[in-house]
């Protein structure tokens, strides 16, 4: 039998350790936390992933690693995640692509959406339809004139098949009655490096993106979709302005991790997006980068993802879109 002073010790130690796991608990992330990209460097997912860690790793005290996974429309790293370790140290930036269209567009794919816990909503902005800046088209209706004398010449490349991009174009397509040629590549950088050397003509890619090199006299907007000019563009007018109306395509970005992380690190981490996203350094960032801020709790984000399904399922299906 213990004796009053060794039950005394006894309790004073699981107290201990009881108290510990609790400050463990209150001051995560206690370390660095990995964030995966499912794109290439430089694209917006990239960009935009590299802003807020920038924040984050203040707002945290621990260090945001980006780890870019590009591939299969957004699929390999967001199978990464859906597969990781559920402790609130990896996270997925989520998106269109990887998140929602390759549900729609594949009757198989290496995760479900069960698979993810959502996190936050981080922004969204209207789709882009981008050419190169010598290229001799100046809107949406020279670009349809275009098509229909030369069904299929026209090219434009896009992220990779299955992506924001892809689904954009094919939705544009259909609208508009035309045929352009799809080109997938392994991110939205190499496909607008090929757009400038004449390898193809069109993008359609977001603000993120293209403001750099739109800035610099390399790439020129010929539209913004939907029936709102965007700030960082006011001049440019809208797919609506320019005769095509309902072609509505917001590209939004978001955060989610494997579906078996505890609540108290989705909420914790919640708290410090929500942080980064009020700052007046994020919200500066993301209106050069034509980015409306979003935020909110993890439940909205995941009501969120349930309408971007069924919204990309049905253009899937209206489109008659085949994953390729």
């Amino acid at each position: 039998m213990l004796s009053k002073s060794s039950v005394r010790l006894l309790l004073v130690c699981v107290f201990g350790v009881a108290m510990a796991a609790a400050q463990a608990a209150d001051v995560f992330p206690s370390r660095a936390v990995r964030w995966v990209v499912p794109f290439a460097p430089g694209a917006s997912n990239d960009v935009i992933a590299r802003v807020m860690a920038q924040k984050l790793t203040e707002v945290w005290g621990q260090q945001v690693l980006i780890d870019n996974r590009g591939g299969a429309g957004g699929m390999l790293g967001a199978d990464i995640v859906a597969k990781g370790s559920p402790n609130g140290y990896t996270m997925l930036m989520a998106n269109p692509g990887a998140n929602a269209i390759n549900f729609a567009l594949r009757t198989k794919t290496p995760y479900r959406a069960e698979d993810f816990a959502a996190v936050s909503l981080l922004g969204w902005s209207p789709i882009l339809l981008v050419t190169s800046a010598g290229f001799p088209a100046n809107g949406v209706k020279d670009i349809i004139t275009m098509a229909k004398a030369r069904p299929g010449q026209l090219s434009a490349g896009s992220s990779g098949t299955g992506g924001s991009s892809h689904l954009a174009l094919e939705f544009f397509k259909m609208l508009a009655g035309v045929d352009i040629l799809h080109i997938p590549y392994k991110g939205a950088s190499p496909a607008i490096v090929d757009m400038m050397a004449g390898q193809s003509q069109l993008i359609f890619t977001t603000s993120a993106t293209a403001a750099p090199l739109v800035s610099a006299g390399k790439l020129k907007v010929l539209a913004t979709a939907g029936d709102k000019r965007l700030g960082l563009y006011p001049s440019i007018p809208t797919t609506t302005e320019q005769g095509l109306p309902g072609y509505d395509v917001l590209i939004w970005f978001g955060v989610s991790v494997p579906a078996a992380t505890p609540r108290n690190a989705v909420l914790k981490l919640n708290s410090g997006f929500q942080k980064a996203l009020e700052s007046p350094e994020i919200k500066e960032r993301f209106a050069l980068l034509g980015l409306e801020p979003q935020g909110g709790s993890p439940e909205r984000f995941a009501k969120f993802l349930v309408e971007e399904v069924d919204r990309w399922s049905k253009v899937v299906k209206a489109a008659n879109v085949r994953s390729e």
